[in-house]
């Protein structure tokens, strides 16, 4: 009989399951208990795994839930999300060999159903996701912020994580609806766009935005309305209409609020409906920097810099953040452009020398100034009034 890893909610379980799964070939990190938000920078693990010290590190300091990092750090890694029963059921009365074989977690929802897809990002699709590299899904004995905590009805075993295709295999019912990248990818680099994933349901615009500590209560029901605005149901929706959602609300974050009454929740969350500007996830900075890194670089800057693909793309950020700023110069710190271009702020400043120097873009007002105290130097793109020089 092949050796089947269960895993049991023990005085020590999380460490005990993180350090199996690990020695399986999995990238485990840790998660808060009660959480499914990451508190760690963990965008390096989508390409290294930690070791057996840092998990000891980790989970022996505290009770953590735990996570498993897909994609091919984990060895191809890909997790069908059902959060919809019925459509699981169907799927599993199609697929009876793979219902019963493949690896699968009761989850708050439904069930996670893991094998080897060589999946990239997330794929929204009929009742849950197709999650792949990019992303990570809780395990047993995680404990889910609605108090359930997840659990194996098939277990893993030696031979049960099947390298399959995920069509041929039923996964994709309905076909693909839509994408989205994880939160490390664009909301880590971007101060406006907190990291919250993707909110595609009512259950995502909740969990997502409940408190986590205290003193958070007024800011992430605002939180709240922004995410149930992101939703198109709810575009154009009365507020009062959506009382029973802010009340599961108020009710699943009371570890975090004091003893405020739900009438102090629905206030803040009446006057906070009509400010939101943005709904959750189409803040102007994520758009602009996914339009600057989607967009053929200026011709100019591919032309001096062929081989400088990030310096192509500051230059092609600088184009469209002139585009949001029309007549008016544009903000940029050199902070924030290495924030988004993942190098040091000495690089990013040296870059926006060379760009002026090369005609790319004219600096207006240095930050940080009597005139200008902002950090943040205030500049203008240049590049189609200037040809550039030749060198």
């Amino acid at each position: 009989m092949p050796r089947t890893l269960t895993t049991n909610k023990t005085e020590n379980g999380a460490l005990e399951a993180a350090l199996a799964l690990h020695r399986r070939g999995w990238c485990i990190i840790p998660i808060p208990t009660g959480s499914k938000k990451a508190r760690i920078k963990w965008k390096r693990y989508q390409t290294s795994r930690p070791d057996e010290e840092q998990l000891r590190r980790w989970f022996t300091a505290k009770q953590w839930n735990l996570a498993v990092v897909l994609g091919d750090v984990s060895g191809g890694l890909t997790c069908r999300d059902f959060d919809d029963m019925a459509v699981y059921n169907r799927w599993a009365v199609t697929k009876p060999d793979l219902a019963a074989t493949l690896p699968t977690v009761r989850t708050a929802r439904g069930r996670h159903v893991y094998f080897v897809g060589h999946v990239e990002g997330v794929k929204h699709i009929e009742g849950g996701e197709l999650r792949g590299g990019g992303g990570y899904c809780l395990l047993p004995p995680s404990l889910h912020p609605d108090g359930k905590n997840y659990a194996w009805t098939n277990g893993l075993n030696n031979g049960n994580l099947l390298e399959l295709d995920a069509a041929n295999a039923g996964f994709l019912i309905e076909g693909h609806v839509t994408e989205c990248t994880e939160s490390t990818e664009i909301t880590e680099k971007i101060e406006s766009t907190e990291a919250i994933g993707c909110v595609v349901s009512v259950e995502d615009a909740i969990s997502l935005t409940l408190p986590r500590q205290y003193g958070t209560r007024n800011h992430t029901v605002f939180g709240l309305a922004r995410a149930l605005q992101s939703l198109p149901e709810f575009v154009d929706a009365d507020p009062r209409t959506l009382r029973e959602i802010v009340q599961e609300w108020h009710r699943r974050g009371q570890p975090y609020r004091r003893t405020e009454p739900f009438e102090e929740t629905w206030i803040d969350f009446l006057v906070g409906w009509s400010k939101v500007k943005y709904p959750m996830g189409a803040e102007p900075m994520a758009q602009i920097i996914t339009r600057a890194m989607q967009a053929e670089p200026p011709a100019a800057v591919r032309q001096l810099y062929p081989e400088n693909a990030k310096l192509q793309t500051l230059a092609a950020l600088c184009r469209e953040l002139q585009k949001v700023a029309d007549k008016d110069p544009f903000f940029l710190s050199a902070r924030k452009a290495g924030e988004l271009l993942e190098v040091k702020p000495m690089t990013a400043w040296r870059w926006l020398f060379l760009l002026e120097q090369e005609g790319i873009v004219k600096t207006v007002c240095k930050g940080g100034t009597a005139e200008n105290p902002r950090k943040a130097s205030r500049y203008r793109y240049i590049a189609e009034k200037t040809p550039a020089k030749q060198g």
